[in-house]
């Protein structure tokens, strides 16, 4: 049997404790994989060995699915849930021409991995929503064990969405075949470590401590894509994931981006970091104009915005007169999204 202690001392050497939902779901999964049994040639799994951990943004799901793969499960396969489909179809590719090649796609990753977690987990449209309901059976049913981690009970999945009633044998497979654990408590451990991340001490806006803070923060590096497509037009980026967007003041704001980009950019993104800053005058007019445009868009909108800075630049940030007028107010509300106290109101507007 598992021993929680060493999840535990292993989550302490990264500065992590767990609170007492946390904790308990940890108790309860430990519980359940006791007495999991995994499927023989001569008997059937009748023992629950699949994890589908859900709740509110957030609220520590990733790092506890990753708190368990590096504690227990070390040789296992790890996705975010886009990062799995596009194995998915990569492999379906190549299967191509061939008979089932769904099947041959389960048997390859069935081959390949005992346990694979997923992380995210969402269906957007039919095409994959038959797709992977097709692929969770067929792998449970071979043994692969599935730890899946998700915003919604999976009754909510593709909730609305269209021939959603093609996807209710898959909702109920999950719920009968599943731990299904819902992950209590309305705090945004995410939003709180962002919120106190000072950029203002030595080095807090090197490139490199901010890319380190944010490998931790969201458990991936997002660094690894430097382009995101916003209203079918490409844009330089310092990384980028589904959920964030990490911009250069001086690289995107020089580009020729307008207020119908940042407007999408807020639809798009749950959270934006800016870093890259530098001293701006009236030579620099659009850059300016098309920031102050942003941060008006992003401010209206109730955008998690985290910028990098050094204090003493920002003070200095626009030293112009042309758009004095106009920077006032926008000096006044970097100064709001600067404090931890924006966040934090952030974080309670979610709750309401």
């Amino acid at each position: 049997m598992m021993d929680i202690k060493v999840m535990l001392k292993n989550l302490s050497t990264q500065g992590i404790t767990l609170d007492n939902a946390q904790t308990t779901f940890l108790e309860k999964f430990i519980k359940q994989d006791s007495i999991y049994q995994p499927p023989t040639f001569f008997s059937k799994n009748n023992s629950i060995g699949n994890l589908y951990l859900w709740g509110p943004v957030g609220r520590g799901k990733t790092m506890l699915l990753q708190g368990l793969q590096d504690s227990y499960f070390s040789h296992s396969g790890q996705f975010h849930f886009i990062e799995f489909m596009q194995l998915i179809h990569k492999k379906l590719s190549e299967f191509s021409g061939k008979r089932d090649p769904l099947l041959k796609v389960v048997k390859n990753l069935s081959n390949d991995f005992k346990i694979i977690f997923i992380d995210e987990f969402q269906i957007e449209d039919i095409a994959d929503a038959m797709i992977v309901g097709t692929i969770l059976e067929a792998l449970s049913k071979k043994g692969t064990r599935l730890f899946i981690s998700s915003n919604s009970h999976p009754d909510n999945l593709y909730k609305d969405g269209l021939q959603r009633a093609k996807f209710i044998k898959t909702i109920n497979f999950i719920n009968e075949n599943f731990f299904i654990h819902h992950l209590l408590g309305a705090e945004d451990y995410r939003l709180k470590k962002i919120s106190k991340f000072d950029s203002s001490g030595k080095d807090g806006n090197n490139l490199d401590s901010v890319k380190d803070f944010l490998h931790r923060t969201f458990n991936k590096d997002i660094t690894d894509k430097t382009l995101f497509i916003v209203n079918n037009r490409k844009f330089n980026c310092l990384g980028c994931s589904d959920k964030a967007l990490w911009l250069s003041f001086e690289d995107f704001f020089s580009a020729p981006c307008a207020s119908k980009d940042f407007i999408e950019i807020v639809k798009t993104f749950e959270w934006v970091f800016i870093s890259n800053f530098h001293a701006c005058n009236d030579d620099h007019i659009d850059k300016i104009r098309r920031f102050i445009s942003f941060i008006d868009i992003a401010y209206q909108e109730n955008q998690k915005l985290k910028c990098f800075y050094d204090l003493n630049l920002m003070i200095n940030l626009y030293s112009g007169d042309q758009l004095h007028h106009l920077w006032v107010r926008t000096e006044s509300r970097l100064h709001q999204i600067a404090s931890t106290k924006y966040l934090q109101n952030l974080e309670k507007n979610q709750t309401k």
